[in-house]
Formats: C-alpha cells, sequence, structure tokens
C-alpha cells in the first residue's frame, strides 16, 4: 500500500487509447466487500472471491479482443489465500495469446509513509490504509508475493520489479518500456494529432 500503484497505473491509461484500455484498481472489487464484512472475516474473503468469479471473465474477455487491462493487486508471499488470488489472475490469460505482466512495485519506507499520509489518500473514498503504525507493521510482518515465469505453455507469464522513488512520471516512463506500451502509446499521440 502507498507505492504509486494506482497513481501510475492512471496516469499510463491516460495516455492509451481509451477505446482499447481498462484501468481497474483493485479498490473496485474490494471496497463494496467493505461495506459489508470490515472485519477481513472468512466471509469477506468468500464475498471477495465471488464478486471475482463474475468480474475476470469479462476482464479476460477485453483483454483477449486487444484491450489493455491495468490493474492494481496488493499480495502477499507465505500467504495461501494471495497465492490462490495470483491463480485467478493467471487464470485469466490461460490458453490465450495474452501475455500477464506481473510488476511488483517498491519504494523506500520513508517515502511509503509519506505517501500513506498525503491528503489526496487520507480524503480517498476508498479504503486506503493511511495509518502509518499499522503500515509499518504490515512491511516488517510481510513481503510481496514474487512468482515465477514457468514453462507452462499455456500462459505467457512475465515477472519483473519497479522502484517507485522518485518522480512519478519516470516511474509511468519506465513502465511503460517493461512491458512494450511504447507502440500504443504512439498510435495514441498520433491519433491526437490528427
Amino acid at each position: 500500500p502507498g507505492t504509486g500503484k494506482h497513481t501510475i497505473l492512471k496516469q499510463i491509461h491516460a495516455l492509451l487509447p481509451a477505446d482499447k484500455s481498462r484501468l481497474i484498481d483493485n479498490h473496485l472489487l474490494i471496497d463494496p466487500v467493505q461495506a459489508l464484512y470490515p472485519d477481513r472475516s472468512d466471509d469477506h474473503h468468500k464475498l471477495r472471491r465471488e464478486i471475482r468469479a463474475v468480474f475476470f471473465p469479462y476482464v479476460s474477455k477485453l483483454a483477449q479482443e486487444g484491450h489493455v487491462i491495468l490493474m492494481t493487486a496488493c499480495l502477499a508471499a507465505d500467504n495461501d489465500r494471495d497465492a490462490a488470488f495470483f491463480q485467478e489472475h493467471l487464470d485469466m490469460v490461460r490458453g490465450t495469446e495474452v501475455p500477464l505482466h506481473w510488476i511488483n512495485v517498491h519504494c523506500d519506507q520513508a517515502s511509503l509513509e509519506e505517501r500513506a499520509q498525503s491528503p489526496e489518500r487520507i480524503h480517498s473514498a476508498k479504503t486506503k490504509l493511511t495509518d502509518v503504525t499499522i503500515l509499518r507493521e504490515l512491511v516488517e510482518a510481510n513481503s510481496l508475493f514474487q512468482p515465477e515465469e514457468s514453462n507452462d505453455p499455456s500462459t505467457k507469464l512475465f515477472v519483473n520489479s519497479l522502484d517507485t522513488n522518485g518522480e512519478v512520471n519516470e516511474s509511468v516512463s519506465r513502465l511503460i518500456e517493461m512491458v512494450g506500451l511504447e507502440h500504443r502509446v504512439e498510435a495514441r499521440r498520433m491519433d491526437g494529432h490528427r
């Protein structure tokens, strides 16, 4: 939480053709469940799985139609529930020609804490983590889920890491290059000049 996932993807989304790209912030799927089950109970996680089971096939369909799908998530290593959640992401592209780029985003602790306390985050309508004490505890107790690229011919999984220390536009440029979106961004620019 607070590494800039949504901020970066929002800027990338603005550079892509609107009719061929979608931005899906994980809070679109979490917040309705959080309203009913704020305690992260078994019922909370069950409802989140049920929502994803309805939602993810539509995401897969759009990706197979050529849309760029930008999604945020925050998964912890050594967590069976998060490992299963990752498999749900992978299942969206399994058996298709659609690549899945899994990018772990990180920044230094001072930047993380500063971002968690930003007015934009604090006043957001989303259920974002803003308590620095809880953030420190999370960072100390967890590490990010790190999938391994496999030899599974039914998926095209690419795994990478992005350091988001510094300016947002630098992270945006690095991510665009990392996942090979330069041609789509350039196509959007060319369309805008016509």
